[in-house]
């Protein structure tokens, strides 16, 4: 696997009840949503975007809201077509974490708010879980696997 180009695709953030906030209101809740696109540009090519969103709310007001994609495009030899599916899932995510994080931490901090440094995803466990949801939907005749994942954490 090569690592050709790492990109920002895409970056906001908002703060939309700024004013609104109250300064005792205790910790936010944060919520952490991934999500990841893929796009086979050649034979051995592949476009990946990560998209990683975080929201943070005080009550029932959302302090803010900020997303960030990255995009890598790897080039990949040697790998057989049973082991593209967690190489696509689990190496290039991993890749591009680090940068989706840094990025959202700039964001949040030129907002003027303060977010716990966002721990390492386990994309692996994150995969086999998909591949389990996909098995049971499988049985049950559907077979659709879910192409996001959230956590939430009390921050």
């Amino acid at each position: 696997m090569a690592v050709q180009h790492v990109y920002l695709k895409d970056a906001s953030f908002e703060a939309p009840n700024v004013l609104e906030l109250d300064q005792q209101g205790g910790q936010p809740d944060i919520n952490m949503n991934l999500s990841q696109r893929t796009n086979q540009v050649a034979d051995n090519r592949w476009e990946i975007v990560l998209s990683v969103t975080i929201t943070s709310k005080q009550g029932d007001k959302t302090a803010f809201l900020s997303e960030v994609q990255y995009g890598g495009i790897f080039q990949f030899a040697g790998f057989s077509e049973e082991q593209m599916p967690y190489v696509v899932n689990v190496l290039c995510p991993n890749v591009l974490f680090p940068y989706c994080r840094t990025q959202i931490a700039q964001m949040v901090s030129a907002g003027g708010f303060f977010l716990p440094p966002l721990q390492p995803i386990n994309f692996e466990a994150v995969f086999r879980q998909r591949l389990e949801e996909a098995r049971k939907q499988g049985e049950q005749g559907n077979g659709q696997a879910d192409e996001s994942t959230e956590s939430e954490s009390d921050s």
